[in-house]
């Protein structure tokens, strides 16, 4: 191929288990950006997104060392339907770049439980709402990021129609029932983008949940949206949904959420900052659905957090601690 294999620094457990398969049967490109590339092994359906640490870690993100030089992955040509087959110890993508990912890094988020007491939580929420003033969040739905703005944040089509949905959900969380599959389905594929604003507060909203010890909660949510997802959102959302329905999600919202939980103003102002690195309004978007369930929690009586996640309520995939090699 002439220029050297790129070689993959630091990878998500969805991303590694795609990558491990396209080594053993190939696969094809997905779509092409000009920071990244999302590559599918398309006998099984995974994805996973290789792109520049700046993208920040995330189950299906698969990043480049800090020193490795990425192309312009849209002028160099790819298009969808592109193949990538297996090639020494990683894979060629249209016979132009290799990646390998031997030695790579699996990223093991931060998961919790995180142990929230009534008082604390509120003190948390109040917290953050004050750490957001320098951020705008004016796009998608970043307004209800922050606790203080929810009661009357600004006026646009996506939140008029978000809104009543999320009431619903909120209600429903409240009260210990089922998600109304309406709300649902109104807020799955809501808004423009790779992964729409209403895909990304979902996903989030189903991760604050089970990374604060609810996972009965975390899976009744999960299960009407990836019912939802194959009709309503594309494909690379939908994985992503189905990732958050296992408790993983972009490493700064984990970060976020569990620097809230102790209290971390320098941790939280990072994580935040990483959100905001996010997409147009992703990591934003993703804030606002775990917000909302925090605000659910915060009005209930406290109770100590176990360690659990929802994931085995819907998938029996695992993730290897963050030491070991996403090779093996």
């Amino acid at each position: 191929m002439g220029e050297p294999p790129i070689r993959l620094g630091l990878i998500g457990c969805d991303a590694a288990r795609c990558l491990r398969a396209l080594g053993r049967d190939g696969g094809s490109v997905l779509a092409a950006f000009r920071r990244s590339v999302y590559l599918e092994h398309d006998s099984s359906g995974a994805i996973a997104c290789v792109g520049p640490p700046a993208l920040g870690a995330g189950p299906l993100n698969a990043l480049a060392g800090a020193d490795q030089a990425l192309p312009d992955w849209q002028d160099s040509g790819l298009a969808p339907g592109d193949p990538v087959a297996p090639e020494g110890d990683g894979i060629g993508i249209a016979g132009r770049r290799a990646l390998t990912f031997r030695d790579a890094r699996l990223h093991d988020p931060l998961r919790g439980p995180l142990s929230w007491t009534k008082d604390g939580l509120a003190k948390a929420l109040a917290r953050l709402s004050e750490m957001l003033a320098p951020f705008a969040l004016a796009d998608g739905l970043a307004p209800l990021a922050d606790p203080a703005r929810r009661a009357a944040p600004p006026a646009s089509p996506l939140t008029e129609r978000a809104r009543p949905a999320i009431a619903a959900l909120e209600s429903g969380l409240a009260a210990g029932t089922p998600p109304p599959r309406e709300a649902v389905e109104r807020l799955v594929g809501l808004g423009p983008g790779l992964t729409p604003s209403g895909d990304d507060f979902l996903g989030g909203m189903t991760i604050a949940l089970a990374m604060s010890g609810r996972a009965e909660a975390a899976a009744a949510l999960a299960v009407p949206v990836l019912e939802a997802a194959p009709a309503s959102t594309n494909r690379i959302s939908a994985a992503h949904l189905g990732a958050a329905a296992r408790g993983f999600g972009a490493d700064a919202l984990h970060r976020a959420l569990d620097a809230m939980a102790r209290g971390d103003d320098r941790a939280l102002a990072a994580a935040l900052r990483g959100l905001d690195a996010i997409g147009h309004s992703s990591g934003w978007d993703a804030m606002a659905g775990a917000v909302s369930a925090l605000r659910v929690l915060a009005a209930q009586p406290a109770t100590s957090a176990a360690a659990v996640s929802a994931a085995p309520a819907l998938d029996s995939a695992t993730t290897m601690p963050a030491s070991r090699s996403a090779a093996t």
